[in-house]
């Protein structure tokens, strides 16, 4: 880095959700489109990016002299609105974001929240990195971005989103805190259906518990209806199983189930919580 300017310390970085730049809680105003994309394709490569590259999935252009003219403008732009020409460094011929811009973003909130989660020792502790990394999510990454370089790191921070909900599930289920565990499953495959199928039977479980097995059949006939559509696909057998158990009637629960399994319970008599 140079010998310039500092980065400004109280600039905050907002991607989950939205796509805005505040300094002191107030956003930012923009000289010009460009320098704000610019931004947040940086952002979306924390690794940085090499010029040609940066103007083709920009702007769809070669990287000519005009083109070029066109990408030190943004970046001038950019570096000027951030307060720092450090904001955006050159190394060997690839731009990336000063590192203090990526600490100030939501997103290194959340990845601060799951590693504190992995190392927590107590499960009051891990439930507390799981809320406070949750806290900053609000949607998907970069939403207003309707570009094909945005998607890989969309599913990247989709992906993460997904596992903090599903690592707190898992927590209530452990604690037969079935409200709270319907409730962040629920997120979870709001924010990606594919996911396991087990956590969508997990889930189903959790809502006849809590809601009735109305509500647990209805989540199944979307997730049937859903992979039809979308990937032209069917439920699991055990999945169809479970919905009829449900729908007859039965109250189970997957967690005691697997419990009372290992602790050689017969098979015939269903499990609750």
């Amino acid at each position: 880095m140079t010998g310039h300017a500092p980065i400004t310390q109280n600039l905050q970085l907002r991607t989950l959700g939205d796509a805005v730049v505040t300094r002191g809680g107030q956003p930012l105003e923009w000289p010009a489109r460009s320098a704000e994309d610019l931004l947040w394709y940086l952002h979306a490569h924390p690794g940085g990016a090499y010029r040609a590259d940066l103007l083709m999935d920009l702007w769809g252009l070669e990287d000519t002299p005009a083109a070029a003219n066109r990408f030190r403008v943004a970046l001038h732009r950019l570096r000027a609105t951030l307060g720092s020409v450090d904001a955006v460094a050159e190394v060997r011929g690839r731009y990336a974001l000063h590192p203090d811009l990526l600490t100030a973003s939501d997103t290194a909130a959340l990845q601060e929240g799951l590693q504190a989660a992995r190392l927590a020792r107590t499960d009051a502790e891990r439930e507390e990195a799981l809320r406070r990394a949750l806290a900053c999510v609000e949607g998907e990454y970069l939403p207003q971005v309707r570009a094909d370089w945005v998607e890989e790191a969309r599913a990247y921070w989709r992906s993460a989103r997904v596992r903090a909900h599903v690592s707190l599930a898992l927590l209530h289920c452990a604690r037969r805190e079935c409200p709270l565990a319907a409730q962040a499953l629920g997120r979870a495959v709001q924010a990606d259906p594919l996911i396991g199928e087990d956590h969508h039977q997990r889930l189903m479980t959790c809502l006849a518990q809590t809601r009735g097995r109305y509500e647990a059949v209805e989540h199944y006939r979307r997730y049937r209806r859903y992979l039809r559509q979308e990937v032209g696909d069917t439920p699991m057998p055990d999945t169809v199983e479970l919905a009829e158990r449900l729908k007859a009637g039965e109250l189970i629960c997957l967690e005691a189930e697997r419990e009372l399994g290992r602790a050689g319970h017969r098979e015939d008599e269903p499990a609750t919580c």
